[in-house]
Parts: structure tokens; C-alpha cells; sequence
């Protein structure tokens, strides 16, 4: 790096303190993996994640009823859901152009392309 460049931070989403919590990294992890579909997730239950973070089951539990957890829990799913838009696109593209298209595969693949397709269907 070049003595002239600057160091640009890239602050965290998540709050370095949250009220009443103590293990702020580990709730936000908490947070992260509860924000995670099931089927993405790399452990299977509460009772494997609480282990791998080093703190029993019933703190998870606490955590949840914590003020902050469920708008945190949103946010990272918000920002989950956002990421994953392309894949799904791709998804709907390919079942669009595919032999075993339905209409409304090939209607939503258009709808979200914009384009004339819209316009003629408001006529």
C-alpha cells in the first residue's frame, strides 16, 4: 500500500454494545446463525451452537428474549434475503427457458425483467 492511501474502516452492521449483554460477539453470532434458514446452516440445533460459542443452551434462550434480538434477527435476514436475490433470479431463468416452463414461470421471469411485456398487459 502507498503512503498516501488512505485506510478506509468498514463498520459493522451489528452495535459493539447491546444493553444487558455481556458476550456481545457471541450474541451477534447467535443472532446470525438464528437469521440463517435451517438448511444453510453448518450446526444443526441451539444445543450445537451453544456449545461451539462456549455458553449453555439457556443463554441462548435468553437471548431471544432479549429487546434487541428479534430487530437484529430481521436485519440479517433482510440482508440474507437481499444477497441470495440473484441466485433466485438464476433459478426462475432457468426454469423459465426450460421444456418443462409454465406460463407463470415465464410471465414472473418477464414481470421482473420490466420491459414491454408490462406495458402490453396494462392494455
Amino acid at each position: 500500500m502507498e503512503k498516501n492511501e488512505t485506510i478506509i474502516s468498514i463498520h459493522s452492521d451489528f452495535p459493539k454494545v447491546i444493553p444487558k449483554i455481556q458476550l456481545v460477539n457471541e450474541f451477534t453470532q447467535f443472532v446470525l446463525w438464528f437469521a440463517t434458514p435451517r438448511q444453510f446452516r453448518e450446526l444443526e440445533n441451539q444445543k450445537e451452537f451453544a456449545e461451539s460459542i462456549g455458553v449453555c443452551e439457556d443463554t441462548l434462550t435468553d437471548w431471544k428474549r432479549h429487546p434487541s434480538f428479534w430487530p437484529l434477527v430481521l436485519q440479517a435476514m433482510n440482508v440474507w434475503i437481499k444477497e441470495h436475490v440473484p441466485d433466485v433470479i438464476g433459478g426462475l431463468y432457468f426454469k423459465a427457458t426450460s421444456n418443462k416452463a409454465s406460463s407463470k414461470d415465464v410471465e414472473m421471469f418477464l414481470r421482473l425483467a420490466g420491459g414491454e411485456f408490462n406495458k402490453l398487459n396494462k392494455k
